[in-house]
């Protein structure tokens, strides 16, 4: 899987001070409470703000929640997001990237996941049995503005800041490729077997998908136990906690899944303690 399109280093680059905010999968209402105890908060004006992916599918709201998503990026402090497993079900499927869609994806897309919501929010309706899936997904991509095409077709797999990296899942132990230069792949969005060498005996050799990178969330156990970068703390979402987990490797930040309360992290320095902020 190789989507470059032009990703860079450079335009994943955030500094302090910034807020983390995981999985939201639709939640408008909550995003919208976590914003109005987020603007009370003195550094809230100086705050970019980094997404850690899941806009759509699970619950109503996913067409207001990815426009409020790009109205917060578009305050003066900017900010940026990364892309989940979720949403890259739906790129690929529907072909929001440009890209041909995904024979993996299109039928991925249908039998795993929750995306009737997804549909609702943007056609009104649920995909309908009397239509081909194809031509569902074709009208879906159809009626969704072009911004909200644009963002999600051109979602980063990482960002950055001096201490910590922004992404969906973690870094993998079950590949050679070195901390490193898997962050330098996802700069890149390359998901190659050559490049990152899975190894032998491992869930991640014996499991390969080309279309599905580990580190959006083929393994999910990495959300937990990822593989450590040097001098830097992975914040991830993707597998929902009762309330935030921090060690020396990741924060783990996703206390909604889409059906509870979101919570951002406040984060003022690579090195200070992250403060949490509940939608609750």
């Amino acid at each position: 899987m190789n989507t470059s399109g032009g990703a860079t280093a450079a335009s994943t680059a955030l500094n302090y001070p910034l807020i983390a905010i995981a999985d939201l999968h639709g939640q408008h209402r909550e995003l919208e409470r976590l914003v109005s105890k987020l603007e009370v908060l003195p550094a809230w004006n100086d705050c970019a703000l980094v997404f850690l992916g899941d806009y759509v599918d699970r619950t109503r709201g996913v067409k207001e929640t990815v426009e409020l998503v790009l109205q917060l990026l578009a305050r003066p402090a900017g900010g940026t997001a990364v892309m989940g497993n979720h949403d890259l079900a739906l790129v690929r499927a529907a072909g929001l990237d440009g890209d041909e869609p995904s024979e993996y994806w299109t039928q991925r897309y249908r039998t795993n996941y929750d995306h009737d919501f997804t549909f609702k929010s943007y056609l009104g309706r649920r995909p309908s049995h009397g239509k081909s899936w194809r031509e569902e997904l074709d009208a879906l991509k159809a009626a969704m503005p072009a911004t909200h095409r644009d963002f999600l077709g051109t979602l980063k797999w990482v960002a950055e800041a001096p201490g910590h990296l922004f992404l969906h899942c973690g870094l993998s132990p079950d590949l050679e490729a070195t901390a490193e230069q898997q962050v330098a792949a996802l700069h890149a969005k390359r998901w190659e077997r050559p490049l990152v060498k899975p190894r032998p005996e491992t869930n991640t050799f014996q499991k390969w998908v080309d279309d599905y990178p580990v580190w959006i969330g083929a393994d999910k156990s990495l959300s937990e136990s990822p593989l450590a970068y040097p001098g830097k703390v992975q914040v991830t979402g993707h597998r929902p906690v009762e309330k935030p987990e921090v060690n020396t490797i990741r924060i783990r930040l996703d206390t909604s899944g889409g059906f509870g309360y979101p919570t951002a992290a406040l984060l003022m320095s690579a090195t200070a303690e992250p403060v949490f902020i509940s939608a609750l």
